[in-house]
Formats: structure tokens, C-alpha cells, sequence
């Protein structure tokens, strides 16, 4: 009798999916014994507990600032615009979440996302929850837009931040369209409903309409400087040309409040939230990744033998016909 062959493969996938909570299980006790002489109060985390006590969330946004879908079961979400949004809105909802630590490692993106995260870091301060962020290796564009709606900004000397500006990248594609022969035909509604259309040069009219949407944009992230820095929109816009500073340039500029690493912005955030808490003791940290299961299980180790033994990828284990199912991912297209 033979056994159908997809039956079998997600039969496989249970198999696996049971397996690893005993591998984590072991290494996790391993970890104890070598971990069992660190000071609490300089671990970062105490897992899952900490969630259920009083303390600070660590929230990271990492790559591009843009509205997209979250990651299926299959794929990490964690650093994405959308999961950010989503856990700055739950620690705002959070009676646990008594402040919340940001680490910015973003080049920047969109308009209208980094303005939607901003705007969640301003309600969590409205509610009295102090929020700081730490940058990373950048912190630019849309993502000094999100870290200068905090109460202190921490950046590492060599930290890439500023490019205080907004940009329309457009080509022109007329001379190669008219060397191979291509003349394109276009059925509009309106004048402008082509505007800045690749077949052809922008009229000077075009022009001045994408120039004053820039600067309305512009308009509104000098105005966010100024008014999450304190200072005058005079001088937000004598440094909002557009370049980056390192993190020391920028303290001189009054762009960040301190040098220093995620280390220093936490300490930072618990001197600060003990102030205004009235607290004698530091706060729980909760810096656990938000990732999807399955991908924090095809990323993980099997812990085979003694703790200190050589960790192997999950995936030597899983079958190739099983890894071919797992990738079959649907193909969504948007015109």
C-alpha cells in the first residue's frame, strides 16, 4: 500500500515540531549551569516571566520603514514597520509596560509609516511611559523621524543619522524608448494622471507639483524635529539639507542627547523611569524577538549530547522533499 506522499511530508513536520521543545529544553538547562553566576540585574532578559511583572519593552526596527504584510508562519516579522507598530500599541495598552527601549537600525523609508510610528511613540509619552531610543549603525530619514519623537536619544559615536529630507527618485526612459523603436500610448482621465511618466519629459508644470509635495513633506518633518527636539524650525532647516552626521556630529548638533551603545540608552531609560515612578530598583527588561514560530524553529539548533557539544542545523534532519513543501509560497501580484 503506498503511503500519500504529502500525507507523509507534513507527518514529517509534526515530528520535528515535537522533537525541538526537548532539544530547547536541554540546552536551556545546560545554560543555567554556565549562566548561573551572572548578576540579574545585568541580564537583559528573564524570559517570558518578565512579561507578567513590571518592566521595560525593547522594541527593534530594523530594515526599510514601509507599510507591508507581516511575515507568514514560515517567516520572522521581527524588526519590521508593521510588527513595531503593533508592539509599540500593545505596550501603550500594556499595565506591565511601564517604559519602552527603541533600538533604530533603519536607513529610512516612507512618509506616511514613519510618521504612523512617531505618532505611537508620542501616545506611549502621553501616558507617561518614558521612551528611548538607541540608534544603531544608521538612524536616518524616516528613522530619525520615528527617534526624535522620544525623551532621549542615545546614538554610538559612529552612528549614521540625519538626512533630514524627503526624495523622489524618477528616470527617464524616452531616448532608450526612441533608439529601439517604442512609442507608448497613453488613455488618461486627466492631465496629471501620468505625471511623471518614464516615456517622456516632465513638463515644467509636473515639475512644480511634485516640488511643492516635497516640500510639504519637508514642511512636516522639520516641524516634527523641532518640536521633538525643542528647537527653533530656523535652525531644524539650516541642518535639514539633506546630509547625515555620525552620532558625534549629531550631539553637537543637538540631534541626539548622549554617545553611547544599547547598554547606555537602557541604563539611561531605567534612571529615567525610576524618577518618575518613584522606584527603588531597576526594571525588569523584556528583549525577547517577536518571530514566528516556525521561523525561530528552522533557525534554531538541535542541541545533540553534552550542552557544550556541536549544535546542528534543524534543517539536516528534515527531508528534502519536506523542505521543497515548506518553500511553496503563492506568487501575489498587485497592478
Amino acid at each position: 500500500m503506498r503511503i500519500n506522499q504529502r500525507w507523509f511530508v507534513w507527518l514529517i513536520l509534526a515530528l520535528c515540531v515535537l522533537a525541538v521543545p526537548a532539544a530547547v529544553l536541554t540546552q536551556s538547562a545546560g545554560g543555567q549551569d554556565r549562566d548561573s553566576n551572572k548578576d540579574d540585574s545585568s541580564s537583559s532578559s528573564d524570559g517570558i516571566m518578565n512579561r507578567f511583572r513590571d518592566h521595560i519593552q525593547v522594541v527593534r526596527l530594523s530594515g526599510m520603514i514601509i507599510d507591508k504584510a507581516d511575515g507568514s508562519i514560515f517567516t520572522s516579522s521581527a524588526g519590521t514597520s508593521s510588527s513595531v507598530l503593533k508592539e509599540l500599541r500593545k505596550a501603550l495598552k500594556s499595565k506591565k509596560v511601564k517604559a519602552v527601549l527603541l533600538r533604530v537600525n533603519s536607513p529610512g523609508g516612507t512618509v506616511p509609516m514613519s510618521q504612523e510610528i512617531h505618532e505611537a511613540i508620542l501616545e506611549l509619552k502621553e501616558k507617561g511611559k518614558p521612551v528611548v531610543v538607541s540608534m544603531g549603525d544608521v538612524a536616518a530619514s524616516g528613522g530619525y523621524y520615528i527617534a526624535c519623537a522620544a525623551d532621549k536619544i542615545v546614538a554610538n559615536p559612529g552612528t549614521l543619522t540625519g538626512s533630514i529630507g524627503v526624495i523622489i527618485n524618477l528616470m527617464n526612459l524616452k531616448g532608450l524608448t526612441d533608439k529601439v523603436g517604442l512609442e507608448p500610448e497613453v488613455i488618461k482621465s486627466g492631465l496629471f494622471k501620468d505625471i511623471a511618466s518614464p516615456y517622456r519629459k516632465m513638463t515644467k508644470e509636473e515639475h512644480d507639483i511634485l516640488q511643492a509635495l516635497i516640500m510639504d513633506s519637508y514642511d512636516q518633518f522639520t516641524t516634527a524635529v523641532a518640536n521633538g527636539r525643542k528647537m527653533p524650525i530656523e535652525k531644524v532647516r539650516t541642518i535639514a539639507d539633506g546630509r547625515i552626521y555620525s552620532g558625534r556630529q549629531a550631539l553637537k548638533l543637538g540631534l541626539v542627547d548622549e554617545l553611547g551603545s544599547y547598554t547606555d540608552a537602557l541604563a539611561l531609560l531605567q534612571k529615567i523611569s525610576k524618577e518618575r515612578l518613584q522606584l527603588k530598583n531597576d526594571l525588569a527588561v523584556d528583549d525577547n524577538d517577536s518571530g514566528s514560530f516556525l521561523a525561530n524553529l528552522m533557525e534554531g539548533r538541535v542541541q545533540l549530547g553534552a550542552p557544550n557539544a556541536a549544535a546542528t542545523p534543524l534543517d539536516k534532519f528534515i527531508p528534502a522533499q519536506l523542505n521543497a513543501e515548506l518553500n511553496k509560497q503563492p506568487l501575489w501580484l498587485m497592478q
